[in-house]
């Protein structure tokens, strides 16, 4: 490490020397023009050069297919690579038909060439387009009206609703890949735009988009458990299903917006909201039965709308969390 000493220039211009070595190979000249940001920690970033090379990864799969193959692209995908390029000796027809599955269930990435022994996906998503902030409040709308359609199916035992939230389920699993990705940039970066956005606050958010990631889990198992019932739910349970259903919505949405504005007023009311709900609404005895067939399944969903309640809380200690982390900072 080399250090350099601050003169002082005229009145009031502070002035420091760049290392030799550092400007000869930038090319940094007199008159050269460098940017310089100013890091969470307080550190300077300088910068000869504004803008970022997309980053590209060489994947050479060999035989591998299904799975192995699938997760390699997504964590390709997740690590920030804009350009995936794919080979082999030969392509077989299941992996090409792996690389297509996984791409089209992914946001921004396109299949651009295409060989026997290649494959070039190429991400046209900007980084600058959905931002996290507008990742998490999709994902937030997405799953609370998957909640709250899966809960009516109960009632309703409409298998084509039922079918429409299982299938909703892969696309808040997309945006929640999205966020990870966003965080990876985030820390990769070294940008110098003025909107940086802070790791913290990203961090925050994919463990937020995580939580909401699995109560879409939970919703599209009540609507498949949903297409299985053969039988009339109690007239207790019915009367309560639309307040349960107006209860979790207003908690998603309350939750979600604590951690966008790091309010830890706001995330503290809905803890405590949370805990007299449990305590209001013995969810798992009123969907127990007694003693009849589907005792099983009535089990099961008081288990996902429990374990909804228990994300949301999630939620909301996340954003105390990043309020204590904000305030110190």
């Amino acid at each position: 490490m080399e250090t350099r000493k601050v003169q002082r220039t005229g009145r009031s211009t502070l002035i420091v020397s760049l290392p030799k070595k550092w400007a000869a190979k930038n090319d940094i000249e007199n008159g050269s023009m460098l940017f310089v940001s100013l890091e969470q920690n307080g550190d300077l970033f300088l910068s000869p050069d504004r803008s970022e090379p997309d980053p590209v990864v060489k994947l050479a799969i060999g035989s591998k297919s299904g799975e192995p193959l699938i997760r390699d692209v997504i964590s390709c995908y997740i690590e920030g690579y804009r350009t995936i390029e794919i080979t082999s000796d030969q392509l077989t027809a299941m992996q090409k038909q792996d690389i297509h599955s996984i791409v089209n269930k992914l946001i921004g990435p396109e299949i651009l060439e295409e060989a026997s022994n290649r494959i070039v996906i190429q991400d046209l998503l900007s980084p600058d387009e959905l931002l996290p902030d507008r990742v998490l409040k999709r994902m937030k709308n997405m799953t609370r009206s998957m909640i709250q359609d899966a809960l009516s199916t109960l009632i309703r035992q409409n298998s084509e609703l039922a079918l429409d939230v299982m299938q909703r389920d892969d696309d808040v699993d997309r945006l929640n890949l999205l966020m990870a990705r966003k965080f990876a940039e985030v820390l990769k970066s070294r940008s110098v735009a003025p909107l940086a956005i802070n790791p913290i606050i990203v961090f925050h958010f994919m463990q937020a988009a995580a939580n909401l990631e699995r109560m879409a889990d939970y919703a599209a198992k009540i609507a498949e458990v949903s297409t299985q019932l053969c039988y009339d739910h109690s007239h207790e349970i019915i009367e309560k299903l639309p307040e349960i259903v107006s209860i979790l919505s207003g908690l998603i949405d309350e939750s979600i917006t604590t951690i966008i504005n790091a309010d830890n007023l706001r995330a503290n009311k809905v803890l405590d909201t949370t805990v007299q709900i449990k305590r209001q609404f013995p969810i798992t005895s009123d969907f127990s039965g007694k003693g009849d067939g589907g005792m099983r399944i009535r089990l099961l969903v008081a288990d996902c709308i429990e374990r909804i309640l228990d994300r949301i809380e999630n939620i909301a200690e996340l954003s105390i969390n990043l309020h204590i982390a904000l305030s110190s900072a």
